[in-house]
């Protein structure tokens, strides 16, 4: 997902820069940029395909990825990532429009707008994995029911 949509994202903006180079959109080539990202995230979530699925496949064992707590761990963090696009996107633009000489507050955000969102998705993936393996565990040592092993309780 993430992979056709900064693709088309850029054969458009290719194709911007020459049918017209002075265009009053060149300077905010960052924040449309962040702008496309946050749309392609959304979009990916609203067709349920998280465009951090192919992340998470590359790292997580087959056997987890039809689990339907794998998809939702994958829809927060893609709405994580879309969320700071998105701000990143309209702080952007308004620094651009401006301050467009604030190089500092500029390289502030782009670097606000990626590194809070590795954090988190760092963060909770070893949260969800954390409490995947304590409730494999506590399946696994707590004690059968008494009618799943044929045990019924006496009769009055």
């Amino acid at each position: 997902m993430i992979e056709i949509g900064s693709g088309v994202f850029f054969a458009l903006l290719a194709a911007l820069a020459f049918a017209a180079p002075d265009s009053p959109l060149e300077p905010y080539d960052t924040a449309l940029s962040l702008g496309w990202l946050a749309v392609t995230a959304w979009g990916s979530l609203a067709v349920r395909r998280p465009f951090t699925l192919g992340i998470a496949r590359a790292t997580a064992p087959a056997a987890v990825w039809d689990n339907p707590l794998f998809l939702r761990a994958n829809v927060i963090i893609t709405a994580v990532w879309a969320a700071s696009f998105t701000v990143g996107a309209g702080l952007l633009a308004v620094l651009l429009a401006a301050a467009p000489h604030a190089l500092a507050a500029i390289v502030a955000v782009k670097l606000c707008g990626f590194a809070l969102p590795v954090d988190f998705t760092t963060r909770y993936s070893r949260a969800v994995a954390a409490r995947a393996k304590a409730a494999a565990s506590d399946a696994v040592t707590a004690p059968l029911p008494a009618a799943v092993v044929g045990v019924t309780a006496p009769s009055r």
